[in-house]
């Protein structure tokens, strides 16, 4: 029996199913859409991961005995990761300890974000902020007034000459020409105090489902500043401070 015969009659038994070229071709270039993507079938590119180096593992992997550390030496030791720590020199006191330290970081800092009369009237006058409404250190920061709130706002007299907007406006704090030059136009200024996350509260009220409550200042330092009617303190005047909100 030829070899043609013998091919068309294993192919009559279906023994050895053939593909044709043009079915090969319509199966690669298949427009059926992919199976769905979820954790099961979650994979990375092919070659974008590649094993960890596994040292100690014995001679045959390369990387045995000295484990690729060479002999002896303190970087051949265990617990030091190859090395010791940043600012070691073997044993004598470091730099860092020799020098003398002077001077230190108050923790009670505050940075107040400072901002100007003649700023804030310009911004009045170019009308991105209403003078009719009260103003809030929210409004100050998405009319750009400001660009960022530290631990407040804090109103400066620069400009105060050329000040003339009656306004109702609500700061951390305010020096005494700033509240001398609105109070002068008519307007009324007054300080409140928030926290870090009063701060947050006022400027991204999205945040929130349900908006907490303000908190109250502790400090002995903070109670006598926002209850001082010189300061404009929103606690002036109110004989209760204990357990006050806003």
């Amino acid at each position: 029996m030829s070899l043609q015969r013998l091919t068309a009659r294993l192919s009559s038994l279906a023994l050895y199913p053939t593909r044709s070229p043009l079915t090969a071709s319509v199966s690669r270039y298949s427009t059926a859409a992919p199976a769905k993507i979820d954790l099961s079938n979650l994979s990375d590119n092919p070659g974008s991961k590649s094993q960890r180096l596994r040292v100690g593992r014995g001679q045959g992997s390369g990387k045995g005995n000295t484990a690729a550390r060479g002999h002896k030496g303190q970087k051949a030791r265990s617990g030091n990761r190859g090395q010791p720590k940043p600012g070691f020199e073997g044993g004598q006191t470091r730099i860092i300890d020799r020098l003398p330290k002077r001077g230190f970081k108050n923790p009670e800092h505050k940075e107040y974000q400072p901002l100007n009369l003649d700023r804030l009237q310009f911004w009045i006058e170019s009308g991105r902020i209403d003078p009719t409404q009260p103003i809030t250190m929210k409004h100050l920061l998405d009319t750009r007034c400001i660009h960022k709130i530290q631990d407040g706002v804090k109103l400066l007299g620069d400009g105060k000459d050329h000040f003339k907007t009656p306004i109702t406006i609500e700061v951390s704090r305010a020096s005494k020409s700033a509240i001398k030059a609105i109070e002068a136009c008519g307007g009324k200024i007054t300080s409140v105090y928030y926290n870090e996350m009063g701060l947050r509260v006022l400027t991204k009220p999205e945040k929130y489902e349900e908006l907490p409550r303000f908190a109250r200042p502790i400090k002995k330092k903070d109670i006598a500043f926002y209850s001082d009617k010189a300061n404009r303190g929103y606690l002036a005047g109110k004989a209760e401070v204990v357990g006050m909100d806003h």
